[in-house]
């Protein structure tokens, strides 16, 4: 599933425009409508000056007054209309859009595999979605500059025909050559703003990463390091920049100076209409007024369209991470899962790392259902692996993974996953309370149903000495807490969640003794009647499971129970155990 176009202009539009296409309308119209109030109000002060001019008269003071209250109606348009089209445009449109894409972008990250977001820098991935659907910008550019700028332009134009047909067709003229002008006088700019999105991303990325670190940072002593690393990416962003500001500001100068011609050229021009006696001095008023404002206009629409290409290019920029294809996708009409035994079986399973030799070839092991399975072996023979595949962060590319008989690739990867309760190496917890980390994937729970998972887990006791309790917060990542109270709170989520698989990667490996003996015990009060398949170092701690498989290459070269293979002679699962008791 790819959520957005590829093309900027094609995400606006997709995006922006279409699905609401009826307030983008309004919008259009209430500017349309605020542009010839606008160009009202200078008809009707250009007609009173005609009124005027004469000299006092029943008829001109009649005029008069009746231009008066014109300019009054349109003066109060004027302060009330531009704010009705403000919180218009916010209200309907602008908030309406981000939400939209917001919505879209998180759920199409959601979508991606584990692997390929741990793989990502989750701080440049989320500053890129916050970059797509800040979209006001763009919006106000096309809205409120673009089209209010060829409103005006329509108008003026009209306008001036209606006094002088040359007048018009002038002014018309110097609109396109000055259009022109200021297209390829923005070509280089279009060019750097283009690398100077990219630059700010880059940055932005390491940036985030480097403070979502910081522990780390601080205890390798690397905060020099990432400093003049951000430095050094910071100092590229600035001369792209500054590069990008004066070719901006050189284009700006050009048109400015072509802008000022026309300007010039059509003064001169009604001054001699004028002086042949072909218009009046209302008209030449009017034409003062366009040529200052009108102009003016055109001299910003370089300023405006500089802004329009930069907020182009960062929607671009924003976009690219979204044209990657999730990996691992549900096939059409995927059914949920069903589990009844908890049987797990992998059959003839292939496996390789992209530009990697095969991990697993035609590799088989079942699991009965309330079996508990150890996997053991040295590091990188695919123990981890193994359960990765059955989470499906990974496809296989042979042969299948079956739960009770049904094939992961057939189901739903929400069913599988609902199914499936782990608890990982290093547990990490949400910068929430002990209680909405504990009920974390567990809908609709009660307090109490959350304590006895707590007291499964042998965490009560230490929750309770805790000022807030359940409701304390644990820090970011759990920082509060040691690592064996994170994992006891692991375990009272799997607990809570009540699967039933219960997957564990070396889940006391990281702890001390004491907190391993603690979790150990939380362990087995979870272990219950579940199918459980657990990953270990520390070998003591598979002593309760019914077998144990050791792995090598990714094939099993042994299996049987604890006993057995603690006393097989020449056994590689017996000369690990043999290593650890002589390593106490």
């Amino acid at each position: 599933m790819q959520p957005f176009s590829k093309s900027a202009l094609k995400f606006v539009y997709q995006e922006c425009i279409a699905p609401f296409k009826w307030a983008f309308v309004g919008c259009m119209l209430l500017v349309l409508v605020n542009s010839a109030v606008m160009n009202a109000l200078n008809w009707f002060m250009a007609r009173l000056i005609d009124a005027v001019k004469g000299g006092v008269s029943e008829e001109a003071l009649h005029q008069a007054l009746l231009m008066i209250g014109a300019i009054i109606v349109c003066d109060i348009f004027n302060i009330y209309l531009p704010k009705q089209v403000l919180m218009y445009r916010q209200k309907e449109l602008y908030f309406p859009v981000r939400e939209r894409i917001l919505t879209k972008s998180l759920r199409y990250i959601f979508g991606h595999s584990t692997n390929y977001i741990v793989n990502k820098q989750t701080g440049s991935l989320l500053a890129k979605s916050e970059q797509i659907s800040a979209t006001d910008q763009i919006l106000s550019v096309l809205i409120v500059i673009f089209w209010f700028h060829l409103c005006e332009m329509v108008i003026k134009t009209v306008l001036l025909l209606s006094i002088n047909v040359y007048l018009g067709l002038m002014f018309i003229g110097c609109v396109i050559l000055t259009a022109v002008v200021n297209y390829y006088a923005n070509k280089t700019s279009e060019r750097l703003s283009k690398m100077e999105n990219k630059a700010s991303s880059i940055y932005t990325g390491w940036l985030v990463d480097a403070i979502s670190n910081i522990r780390l940072v601080k205890q390798f002593n690397r905060a020099d390091y990432e400093k003049k690393r951000l430095s050094v990416l910071l100092r590229q962003y600035i001369n792209i920049k500054a590069r990008s500001m004066i070719a901006w500001f050189a284009s700006y100068t050009g048109v400015g100076c072509f802008v000022h011609l026309c300007s010039t050229a059509m003064l001169v021009y009604a001054v001699y209409l004028w002086s042949v006696a072909r218009i009046n001095i209302g008209d030449i008023v009017f034409v003062l007024m366009i040529v200052n404002g009108g102009f003016m206009y055109l001299m910003e629409l370089c300023v405006h369209f500089r802004r329009f290409q930069v907020n182009l290019a960062g929607i671009q920029a924003g976009l690219e991470p979204f044209n990657d294809k999730h990996e691992i996708e549900d096939v059409p009409n995927a059914k949920s899962l069903k589990v009844k035994k908890a049987e797990v079986e992998f059959k003839n399973v292939t496996f390789a790392y992209p530009n990697r030799e095969k991990l697993f070839d035609g590799f088989n092991l079942k699991i009965e259902s309330g079996e508990r399975v150890g996997i053991v072996g040295l590091s990188g023979n695919g123990k981890t692996t193994l359960v990765n595949l059955l989470q499906r962060a990974y496809d296989i590319q042979g042969g299948e993974i079956l739960i009770d008989g049904q094939d992961i690739k057939s189901v739903t990867q929400q069913s599988l996953h609902r199914n499936l309760a782990f608890i990982p190496q290093e547990s990490v917890l949400f910068h929430r309370t002990l209680k909405e980390n504990i009920a974390y994937g567990t809908e609709n729970v009660s307090d109490k149903k959350i304590i006895q998972a707590a007291k499964t887990a042998c965490a009560d006791a230490f929750i309770r000495e805790l000022p807030e309790g359940y409701n304390s917060m644990v820090g970011d990542r759990g920082c509060k807490l040691s690592g064996g109270e994170r994992q006891r709170i692991a375990i009272a989520r799997a607990v809570l969640r009540n699967s039933p698989i219960l997957v564990l990667d070396e889940a006391t490996s990281s702890l001390d003794s004491e907190s391993e003996h603690i979790v150990a015990q939380a362990i087995s009060n979870l272990l219950g009647r579940r199918t459980v398949i657990a990953i270990a170092h520390r070998l003591s701690t598979l002593k309760e499971m019914d077998r144990i498989v050791y792995l090598e290459q990714g094939k099993i070269v042994e299996e049987g129970t604890f006993k057995a293979l603690a006393r097989k002679k020449n056994g590689k699962f017996a000369k690990l155990w043999k290593m650890q008791q002589v390593e106490k």
